[in-house]
């Protein structure tokens, strides 16, 4: 049996709201925690914000992905664990479909992806560690879903706010998503600032 939680601290919708115009290299500036490194963007969506559903992996097993797919809510962000077969595809092409059906937000692992072609075609942001024909198979193996996660070495959380575009991948806890926020705002105020100036004189020859 698969051991599903629900999650008890999440971030409000305030703060996923104001992320939604943050680049994580703003992030990158104020912050390393929650960075996800050697996780990147493979698809055209790369732009990707929303809630944590963390799910683990048994093994090669990816049944219990369907039921992560089920219990899936408008806006979360499907983060995938399977650190021990990272040449493994867990997610390609049928899930990426469903999952929009459930309007998730995008999918997060740290294996593979298949159905490359497919899944650039679709408008559904996926951060893998790269592409792979081997995929996962359903098992019958115990998997978890909203239980805390292993990612790229870095603990995730359920309820923790994922973002990601094409310079990396961040996912926060809310705690510390608070505790940016001001700054962030003020260092993309002043970056567009500068950027503005340098601009005018660049037209100016």
């Amino acid at each position: 049996m698969h051991e599903i939680y629900d999650i008890t601290d999440e971030i409000s919708d305030e703060i996923l709201e104001f992320f939604r115009h943050i680049d994580t290299s703003t992030i990158g500036h104020l912050t390393t925690d929650g960075y996800i490194p050697g996780i990147s963007a493979q698809t055209g969506t790369a732009r990707l914000i929303g809630r944590v559903m963390t799910v683990s992996l048994p093994k090669t097993d990816g049944g219990v992905l369907y039921h992560a797919l089920v219990k899936s809510r408008p806006g979360d962000v499907i983060v995938v664990s399977m650190p021990e077969h990272t040449d493994y595809a867990c997610w390609g092409e049928l899930r990426t479909i469903a999952a929009l059906v459930k309007n998730v937000a995008g999918m997060i692992t740290d294996g593979c992806v298949t159905d490359i072609a497919a899944l650039r075609a679709l408008p559904f942001p996926v951060f893998a560690t790269g592409i792979s024909p081997i995929t996962t198979c359903k098992q019958d193996l115990a998997g978890t879903i909203n239980a805390p996660v292993t990612l790229a070495g870095q603990e995730v959380l359920p309820g923790s706010l994922a973002i990601g575009d094409e310079d990396g991948l961040f996912i926060l806890s809310p705690a510390k998503a608070a505790e940016i926020m001001q700054p962030a705002l003020e260092k993309q105020k002043r970056d567009a600032a500068k950027r503005d100036e340098l601009l005018a004189k660049l037209r100016a020859g």
